[in-house]
């Protein structure tokens, strides 16, 4: 009994720990897109995912940029899609705190980070995540 009661404080504690990291990041993403250049070419009112991936990155070539082409054809207009070469552009992905691919960020419609996801994301979950900004 003790150790699963232990097993569930490591849970609980791991588990809040993965939260509050998201939270910092998500919070540096937004204090850090302020006037960013990838996000010049946004359009106002229209949420967005801007997607870091890397040409040798497998995941992202054949489940993530699949799922984000889906999306994109389900949402149209209303969905804007900034990818992101984070190996062309170091820069821009140290700034987003971006350390692996794929890695893809929720944003409102005024252009601030709402969600972070590191992996693969599918269409549902961005759909999901989509709906609450």
């Amino acid at each position: 009994m003790e150790r699963l009661l232990l097993l569930v404080a490591i849970a609980a504690g791991l588990t809040v720990a993965v939260c509050a990291g998201r939270r910092w990041l998500i919070g540096r993403a937004a204090r850090r897109s302020e006037g960013d250049p990838l996000l010049a070419t946004l359009r106002p009112g229209v949420p967005a995912i801007v997607y870091f991936t890397s040409p040798n990155c497998a995941p992202c070539q054949f489940q993530q940029k699949p799922a984000l082409a889906r999306l994109q054809a389900d949402l149209g207009d209303g969905l804007q899609v900034i990818e992101v070469d984070a190996l062309a552009q170091t820069e821009a992905a140290a700034r987003w705190g971006v350390l692996s691919v794929p890695a893809t960020f929720v944003l409102d419609r005024t252009g601030h980070p709402r969600d972070v996801n590191f992996g693969v994301a599918g269409v549902d979950k961005l759909k999901a995540q989509l709906q609450r900004v």
